[in-house]
């Protein structure tokens, strides 16, 4: 990842007090540190979950907790993707962002929105900026869908 690109990737993240961002990882820690620079920056908050910990029946977070979910490296790894993104929608807080990152050619860009169509999150599109990896941007907003 250059400098060009990841200078397009810290201008997602808005630049108000207190962000809550959560990044759940998979040897992406070059993100990982992006992001968590980013929290500290703002004087908020950072969690960082390693995919190899998550136990996919007991995965709970907090509700409406952060203003940025990072999945890194993960999605396709997660057995149950559609129950996994509707608990990371709820911990969401609303108007708030999730960033789906992978390597080029590990997700199907067709399939991932249209689950995360099913799993009410809005106007998600894939952003262009890394070389190697691929980037799909989505947003909770207040009660659409879900509502929570």
């Amino acid at each position: 990842m250059n400098k060009k690109s990841l200078g397009f990737f810290k201008s997602i993240f808005d630049s108000s007090p207190n962000l809550a961002i959560l990044h759940i990882n998979n040897d992406c820690n070059t993100i990982k540190k992006i992001t968590k620079q980013i929290a500290q920056d703002s004087c908020g908050t950072f969690k960082n979950i390693e995919l190899s910990t998550i136990d996919e029946k007991n995965f709970r977070i907090g509700a409406r907790d952060f203003e940025y979910v990072i999945i890194s490296n993960c999605l396709e790894y997660i057995q149950n993707k559609k129950q996994f993104l509707t608990r990371i929608y709820h911990s969401l807080e609303n108007s708030a962002q999730i960033l789906i990152l992978d390597k080029k050619d590990n997700m199907n860009i067709d399939n991932i929105k249209q689950l995360l169509d099913d799993t009410h999150y809005l106007a998600a599109n894939e952003v262009d900026i890394f070389e190697d990896y691929d980037l799909i941007v989505a947003k909770k907003m207040h009660m659409w869908g879900a509502g929570l």
